[in-house]
């Protein structure tokens, strides 16, 4: 092993982003509301925001001097953001035996120990790529379906991150009034949530309903929202769903019920670090987003001196230890998923 490369910082960038081994995670919360990268060269992540408001300008007569409206209060929000580094090692022995994976078993031809040393690299980087960018698309659903994230783990004492969304902008239905109770007009609650988005402080119009899987069968089944699809009046309306069966992926397309209002099944889930099985959003829910979110992917710098304290989406690195003889290999992020205009989000539980 001390004969092996050690490969430097360049090389192990271009392995995680060329390796194809097994496809990515789901992004789609990332995709849907965090369009932009910021890197910050401390360990900290600043965002700040100016209120606005709606006010009229004044009239005056056209001989009047003219009077001042403009004012701007900034409000500046610092946030130390949770640190992720999975370490893995790459022990002697592993390179010496055939290993399954890699096509090997199958191979008549056996690998020689640099060639499992190299397959074993690629590997290991390529499971630390998938559980950070699994750790960011978690950060991104909490922060567009709660409006904060609870950073917590066993090597992370609890902390809150909130970004202040307005506290009507999550709501829980009750009896009576759930979209499954006999009477209730899903497209009336639904309009009642897009115009508290629409009116809200840095809110918005709304262009996507994305549902749980439980809502969607109620969705599907209900009188009302059929009725939209009459083809006697459905140009009227826009709304064009597909209400057959669906692939069952993480994320489908299902239409819209208006022209300008996607509807989107969501269904992804991950593993806990008890290794519960738990899915990012409920299947009794529905969240609303608009493009006014303006999403940031925002990453700290990374706290390591070979890494110049340098703000990197991913930072790997790699290290032999001489007795016993093993290598190991390491990826370091320090990211936050920031919604700087959460309250173009809603999420409601419309189902007990």
């Amino acid at each position: 092993m001390v004969d092996f490369s050690v490969y430097d910082t360049r090389t192990l960038l271009g392995v995680i982003r060329d390796d194809e081994l097994m496809r990515p995670p789901s992004s789609y919360w990332l995709d849907l509301c965090f369009g932009t990268v910021v890197n910050f060269t401390d360990e900290y992540i600043d965002f700040s925001k100016l209120t606005d408001s709606r006010k009229l300008a004044p009239l005056v007569v056209p001989t009047a001097q003219g009077r001042p409206i403009y004012s701007a209060a900034e409000r500046l929000t610092r946030v130390k953001p949770a640190y992720v580094k999975p370490k893995d090692p790459v022990t002697a022995s592993r390179m010496i035996r055939r290993v399954a994976g890699f096509g090997e078993l199958a191979d008549p031809i056996p690998k020689t120990p640099q060639q499992r040393y190299d397959s074993t690299i690629a590997d290991i980087l390529s499971q630390h790529r998938r559980s950070i960018e699994r750790r960011w698309e978690w950060m991104a659903a909490k922060a567009v379906i709660d409006g904060k994230v609870t950073l917590e783990d066993e090597a992370y004492p609890e902390v809150l991150v909130d970004f202040e969304r307005d506290a009507t902008h999550t709501v829980t239905l009750g009896a009576g009034s759930r979209w499954n109770d006999a009477g209730v007009s899903i497209v009336e609650s639904l309009q009642v949530f897009i115009n508290r988005v629409r009116r809200a402080a840095f809110g918005g119009p709304v262009t996507r309903l994305t549902v749980g899987t439980d809502v969607w069968d109620v969705m599907r089944k209900n009188e009302e929202v059929r009725e939209l699809l009459n083809t006697n009046y459905r140009q009227n309306t826009g709304a064009d769903l597909k209400m057959g069966l669906r692939e069952g992926v993480e994320a489908e397309y299902v239409g819209r019920l208006s022209e300008n209002l996607e509807v989107w099944v969501y269904s992804d889930y991950y593993e806990a670090t008890d290794g519960t099985i738990t899915p990012f959003m409920s299947s009794k829910d529905v969240v609303l987003t608009g493009r006014n979110v303006m999403g940031v992917k925002a990453f700290g710098a990374i706290q390591d001196v070979e890494a110049n304290f340098q703000a990197l989406a991913i930072y790997p690195k790699m290290w032999n230890e001489q007795d016993p003889s093993v290598t190991f290999v390491m990826s370091q992020s320090a990211p936050l998923m920031v919604p700087v205009n959460p309250n173009n989000t809603l999420k409601a539980t419309v189902l007990a």
